[in-house]
């Protein structure tokens, strides 16, 4: 029982792992929408949530990062704070699942609180996984939306799916799925509790005691 849980606790360790390591990939990726101009066919625009960027077939990449933060839209500002609170959500539930793993006992050694600190770690790998799937899909409706608006013209360039959008949806994907297997492994691998004995009631014996008559 308790090999298995190690081991279902070391796979949903591996994929929240990967999942937050692909969350704070696609964060600093400047490539979250893309556009090829028609015009320029060498040239390919990008839009992130921190930067703006050009790149050229024959020639490096320019980028611009952001002056105010304050004067973005609010689509781009919401992603920025998502895509901050699924990273810190995705590192405190690194560390509570490390510190709740049976196979680590560095830590405590109480299979209670062990257990606690699992589940709270799959918790926070759930939040962060909705948080990062929250603001890759809004991204994506958007430029879904714009692409087929009918009021521009069909020659004009469209804004595309970029790369970090598909590593925001793996990475999301991934911690929900490591949260859900570290819950479920934690709640049907545990140890069970061992039955309650009654104590036999102790019968103390009378003492009897002499008694003299004078």
């Amino acid at each position: 029982m308790r090999s298995r849980l190690c081991i279902y606790q070391c796979a949903a360790f591996s994929l929240s792992l990967l999942g937050w390591v692909c969350c704070l990939v696609a964060t600093m990726l400047p490539q979250w929408l893309i556009k090829n101009s028609d015009l320029v066919e060498t040239e390919t625009f990008s839009i992130g949530i921190w930067e703006t960027c050009v790149a050229q077939d024959d020639g490096p990449v320019q980028c611009k990062r952001y002056t105010s933060l304050l004067g973005l839209p609010e689509d781009i500002q919401m992603t920025q704070i998502l895509m901050c609170v699924s990273i810190a959500l995705g590192l405190l539930g690194l560390l509570s699942s490390l510190s709740g793993s049976a196979s680590v006992t560095c830590f405590s050694d109480n299979e209670t609180s062990k257990g606690r600190l699992a589940v709270s770690g799959g918790v926070f790998f759930l939040l962060a996984g909705a948080t990062t799937l929250a603001p890759v899909s809004y991204m994506a409706h958007l430029t879904v939306v714009n692409f087929w608006d009918t009021a521009i013209p069909m020659f004009v360039p469209r804004w595309e799916f970029g790369p970090a959008l598909f590593v925001g949806w793996v990475g999301g994907f991934l911690l929900l799925s490591g949260g859900l297997l570290l819950i479920t492994s934690q709640c049907c691998f545990q140890k069970p509790k061992g039955s309650i004995q009654l104590k036999s009631p102790t019968v103390r014996r009378a003492s009897w005691y002499k008694t003299e008559y004078v």
